[in-house]
């Protein structure tokens, strides 16, 4: 498991769900009474209908006898409307019960397995299409449990019974036509139920990638706008959007070729009963009790059944969707914590990197047998081409990718042999483009620490040189930044940054250093900021100002997943054929040319 509290997910959907209701038998009890009541009650009314019907034939000229007769079925026919209606509020009972602990406890397991998945995995999937996959989920976890609870249980203890009534009480041939029936019935439209599955997960997915590519577009709505590209976006999605209404055709006319077979199987078992109970009025074994028994059983079962039929055609679009949703969520995670992985203790900060290999998936290998030691305390920047490893290097440090080969050491801990809550909440990370959330401003820099007093959130939003900003807004700290920080400008949001590694003051900190220039004011409180963070901790720098360069102790410049350099800033500036020092003569207004500066 990647981490202690991260929940285990069944590879079949009956495991996945059965996980939860494991531990609520009793409401499960509770569907099954439900069934079996209403399943009794179908063939009771009709039962005592026909009792009645016989009554009034054999007792029309002695009222006397007929009121007696017919008097204490009347009640008990009556009687079952209560019965009933006591049984549908025992069903909702259950359902108000279960379904909001299954809904909060479902969501919440599939996020934290989710957010537990590995940077790749994020990279290599749409976000709007995994927030689809648990909306799906979500809205579909009632039917997947109501349906065989409310549809399928029901009709097959009513056909047990029904079958069993007519058997006994009329005569054996129509219990063994209804049952016959019924099974063949429900057979053909279980298998029917597995093909259309097949249509709903090919609907579904297309569905999941339209979301995508929609979630896609809005997120970068500012992109469409500059360029106008409204009609490039709406025909990029008509490919998507031609497979989706091609999938739901197929789903669609393959259900209404099953609902023309079941109605036609519906008319054939009612034709059946019909010509054996005109046969039978007609040899006097049937009267006329039978006949309205077995006509009301059989009109109510075939449209029961009928109703059963579509329903599991419903089922089967719920699976499909499930599935395809539970397909993609439960892949396991690559970055893992080991079952014996310690936690992480930090007493000095050195991280060394040992004969480390490592390739992304399908590419060619970017580091090989690499190995470099970065002292306690040290100041280390980063800097090269394009593609050398500068970014990479961070990430294998936070292992949010695993090594293929070597190790990376932390004080001589293996970080594979500890896991990974103990490893990151040891590091201070600032990205290049810091991820804020919408919400408000103290929850995004609190967010660093969780446990934060008010008082320390202000005071590391003072050393970050925000907090001015801050208390100038209407709502200061109660001010929301909107999605992605979008409220705030780029210099705001890196002193947001720089405020949650004050206030993490993690012995380890890593800087993905921002390439936007910034007015002179933000620029000197952002340095000034930088410099005082970076005190008495470990730092890794990617650098791209020549002042951030100019505070390291020493500089690595990467080159194809190579260090080909290593040193303090002037000495490398000393080798005039170096790629250091042709990078530094490429610097534009203090930078180091940005295009050279991303992996």
């Amino acid at each position: 498991m990647p981490h202690s509290s991260s929940p285990e997910i069944a590879h079949s959907l009956l495991g996945f769900i059965w996980h939860y209701l494991k531990d609520k038998k009793r409401y499960l009890a509770g569907f099954v009474l439900v069934a079996l009541l209403w399943a009794i009650d179908m063939s009771l009314t009709p039962y005592l209908l026909k009792v009645i019907v016989d009554n009034v034939v054999q007792y029309s000229h002695n009222q006397d006898k007929l009121l007696h007769a017919i008097i204490f079925p009347a009640i008990l026919y009556a009687s079952m409307s209560l019965v009933i209606n006591l049984n549908f509020r025992l069903y909702d009972y259950v359902n108000l019960q279960l379904y909001p602990y299954l809904r909060a406890t479902i969501e919440k397991d599939l996020l934290q397995y989710l957010l537990n998945h590995s940077y790749t995995f994020f990279h290599n999937n749409f976000s709007g299409a995994l927030t689809k996959k648990i909306t799906d989920l979500m809205e579909n976890i009632e039917p997947l449990v109501t349906i065989p609870n409310e549809w399928f249980y029901p009709r097959v203890f009513a056909a047990l019974i029904a079958s069993g009534t007519l058997f006994t009480v009329v005569h054996p041939i129509f219990g063994i036509i209804l049952f016959v029936w019924a099974l063949v019935f429900v057979l053909l439209s279980y298998l029917a139920s597995k093909r259309a599955e097949n249509y709903s997960r090919d609907f579904s997915e297309n569905i999941s990638r339209l979301s995508g590519s929609v979630a896609d577009s809005i997120s970068n709505v500012m992109s469409v706008k500059l360029f106008d590209n409204v009609r490039h976006e709406i025909s990029n999605i008509d490919t998507t959007l031609d497979e989706v209404v091609k999938s739901d055709r197929k789903l669609s006319w393959f259900n209404l070729k099953t609902n023309l077979l079941q109605g036609l199987g519906a008319s054939i078992l009612i034709g059946a009963m019909l010509l054996m109970l005109i046969w039978g009025l007609q040899e006097g074994w049937v009267s006329a009790g039978d006949f309205a028994l077995v006509l009301t059983l059989s009109i109510s079962f075939t449209w029961g059944v009928h109703d059963m039929g579509k329903q599991m055609q419903r089922y089967s679009k719920v699976v499909g969707t499930c599935n395809q949703a539970l397909s993609l969520i439960r892949q396991s995670h690559e970055v893992k914590d080991q079952p014996d992985a310690t936690l992480l203790k930090i007493h000095k900060g050195e991280i060394r990197f040992q004969e480390v290999s490592f390739h992304y998936e399908n590419r060619a290998e970017l580091f090989k047998n690499l190995t470099v030691s970065l002292r306690p305390g040290e100041k280390v920047g980063l800097v090269g081409y394009s593609g050398g490893g500068k970014s990479t290097f961070i990430k294998l440090i936070l292992r949010l990718l695993d090594i293929q080969l070597g190790t990376i050491f932390i004080d001589n801990q293996d970080i594979k042999k500890v896991t990974q809550g103990s490893l990151r909440s040891q590091i201070a990370t600032i990205p290049q483009e810091p991820e804020l959330f919408h919400r408000t401003i103290r929850d995004n820099i609190r967010f660093a620490r969780a446990d934060a007093t008010e008082e320390e959130v202000i005071d590391a939003a003072r050393k970050a040189h925000c907090h001015d900003f801050i208390m100038d807004l209407p709502q200061k700290y109660e001010s929301l930044v909107g999605e992605r920080g979008v409220k705030l400008s780029g210099g705001q949001k890196q002193r947001i940054a720089i405020a949650r590694a004050f206030l993490k003051n993690a012995p380890i900190l890593l800087l993905d250093e921002a390439t936007s220039s910034l007015d002179s004011q933000t620029e000197d409180d952002i340095h000034q900021a930088l410099h005082e963070v970076m005190i008495n901790k470990t730092v890794i720098v990617i650098a791209h100002r020549l002042s951030t360069l100019k505070e390291m102790d020493r500089i690595l410049v990467f080159v194809d997943g190579a260090i080909v350099e290593d040193g303090a800033l002037n000495q490398l500036l000393e080798n005039k054929n170096g790629h250091f020092y042709k990078l530094w003569q490429m610097q534009v207004n203090g930078f180091i040319s940005e295009i050279f500066n991303k992996d």
